[in-house]
């Protein structure tokens, strides 16, 4: 997969991930704060799927400084603006409504008006000429409770591909330096 359609789809299936991590992960300080979490990621969810920027945009803290990254770089969005123009770049790249995933590490918590929800995901879904795709996806998202309910502070996501692979954990011989020379092997 290019490492843009990673980028543009990771960030679309960003919010979805971490609404199943939510729905996973024990409640944060009883069932209130679980539920109101849970109800803002699946709101995001649905918006994403019908590409509605505006209603994206509501999830998001009302501060200037509000970031949305991927992972490599040139991945960095800061400001409303900047994550709104992500946004409809990434609509470009993904059919609507045909995301998968299943998560089997996830985490969350909240300290106050402040939660956090972690998660790594297997991932499926279809580019908009009907590519399938599969790939895993690590996302994390820092949200800050507003008058109007949970918002984004800030919200991350990335994936390995193409030529950013590890090297398999089974190679017999270490990587040559610069000089040709194998690398020494980690102990």
């Amino acid at each position: 997969m290019k490492k843009s359609n990673a980028l543009l789809l990771a960030t679309t299936l960003g919010c979805t991930l971490l609404s199943a991590t939510a729905l996973a992960a024990p409640p944060m300080d009883g069932d209130k704060i679980k539920e109101e979490v849970k109800a803002m990621l699946s709101q995001h969810d649905e918006a994403m799927n019908k590409q509605d920027v505006k209603a994206l945009m509501m999830f998001y803290a009302d501060d200037p400084n509000v970031v949305l990254m991927g992972t490599g770089p040139g991945e960095f969005w800061k400001g409303r603006a900047a994550v709104e123009e992500a946004y409809k770049q990434f609509f470009q790249d993904f059919k609507a409504g045909t995301f998968k995933h299943e998560c089997p590490e996830a985490s969350s918590g909240h300290d106050g008006n402040v939660a956090w929800v972690i998660a790594s995901c297997n991932m499926q879904d279809v580019t908009p000429d009907g590519e399938a795709r599969e790939y895993v996806l690590n996302v994390s998202g820092v949200l800050r409770k507003e008058k109007s309910g949970w918002k984004f502070q800030t919200l991350h996501f990335s994936n390995l591909t193409g030529d950013d692979m590890p090297p398999p954990e089974d190679m017999e011989e270490a990587p040559a330096q610069e000089d040709g020379k194998p690398a020494p092997k980690a102990q």
